[in-house]
């Protein structure tokens, strides 16, 4: 099982005078995770989140680590393909630029959003952006596999052109997209997309069951390129580790919950006034909406409750490794370990970096 890391860069609005430095310790964390044992970092790309996620440049960011690195693999997760948000070329050409740069460490996640402050600042129509992500998303993997290059979309066209540079990966990067559920994991395998299942609380039975569904499909892929499939799949938790078990235990859930309501708080507001498009309706119901009023009510009960549950993964090694042991047991080949959440700081990070490189990742290999 392989590990990563992942970062949406909270930044507190009451405090902006720490973004700077915040975006340079993200960089210097990653160097420090490529240096114990860690497989990949997973950049968010966001936009207008104050507070929440200040990733609107995640290119920028693996740019400057790129450099620094030898092994860490660098994935957009996610990008945001639809092209109101970024044209086709624009994805292709950041992705290959940093392909050359890191020597071939690229991956894609790909989303199309769920904040209306994103989809209506961009002035893109929710009920197009499942169809645009598609489109998007397609328009990259030729981009990347295949000179001249004609695109005749539904939102994009553009007579044959050739991006440069080119990648180093051939034929493409792998291509993943972000989501939850045996519906996404089979949509996502029939095309020969690597899955990241992007769940705050995921059972591990859950979990079992949407990797089925994807290996169970993987194989009849449909890939948008000859030789484009990706048969991948990563989970996702909060959490951190330190010897210092009560406090970090505490620290990893509370930090969890105030990252979680932020969060919340985007992806139900700003909607008109008649609620979100059908294709959206999840997003303000079901397990966002029940997270949302039970923070509110008694943030401490729900920090509780996801530590019992194990969804978030807090405390010494020994605390870590039954969560990482669901995860292996579950089939996923990657786990991915968000920590900054709620502005953890710098050096709580480090240490988390430092103890699963040294003391959990050989487990796994």
């Amino acid at each position: 099982m392989k590990f990563g890391l992942f970062y949406e860069m909270y930044v507190p609005l009451e405090d902006l005078s720490q973004e700077r430095l915040i975006i340079r310790q993200t960089v210097d964390q990653i160097v420090h995770a490529d240096r114990n044992g860690w497989d990949q970092v997973w950049l968010t790309e966001h936009h207008f989140l104050g507070g929440f996620s200040h990733m609107s440049a995640p290119e920028i960011v693996f740019g400057a680590a790129a450099v620094q690195t030898e092994h860490i693999r660098f994935g957009f997760g996610l990008a945001l393909t639809p092209p109101t948000y970024n044209h086709p070329v624009r994805i292709a050409e950041r992705a290959a630029m940093l392909d050359c740069l890191s020597d071939g460490r690229v991956d894609i996640g790909s989303g199309r959003s769920t904040t209306p402050r994103e989809l209506y600042g961009f002035g893109l129509d929710p009920e197009e952006s499942r169809a645009q992500w598609l489109e998007g998303l397609e328009h990259v993997a030729h981009l990347l596999a295949e000179e001249d290059v004609e695109l005749d979309g539904e939102f994009v066209k553009m007579p044959p052109r050739t991006v440069y540079p080119r990648p180093v990966q051939q034929p493409h990067p792998p291509l993943w997209v972000g989501g939850v559920g045996p519906g996404n994991a089979e949509r996502a395998a029939k095309r020969g997309l690597g899955m990241l299942f992007f769940a705050l609380k995921a059972e591990p039975e859950a979990l079992r069951e949407s990797i089925q569904a994807y290996r169970d499909n993987i194989g009849n892929a449909e890939p948008f390129v000859p030789g484009g499939v990706n048969n991948q799949t990563a989970g996702f938790v909060n959490g951190l580790c330190s010897y210092d078990r009560d406090e970090i235990r505490q620290l990893a859930a509370m930090k969890t919950v105030e990252h979680t309501y932020h969060g919340n708080i985007h992806m139900l507001t700003g909607w008109p006034e008649e609620g979100p498009p059908p294709s959206y309706a999840h997003v303000t119901g079901g397990e966002t909406q029940m997270f949302y009023d039970a923070i509110q009510a008694d943030p401490q009960a729900v920090a509780d409750s996801l530590l019992e549950g194990g969804f978030v993964m807090a405390g010494t090694p020994d605390d870590c490794k039954p969560v990482l042991d669901a995860f292996h047991e579950a089939g996923v080949d990657q786990v991915i370990v968000h920590m900054q959440m709620g502005n953890v700081a710098h050096e709580r990070i480090m240490e988390s970096i430092e103890l699963i490189g040294k003391e959990l990742i050989p487990q796994y290999r």
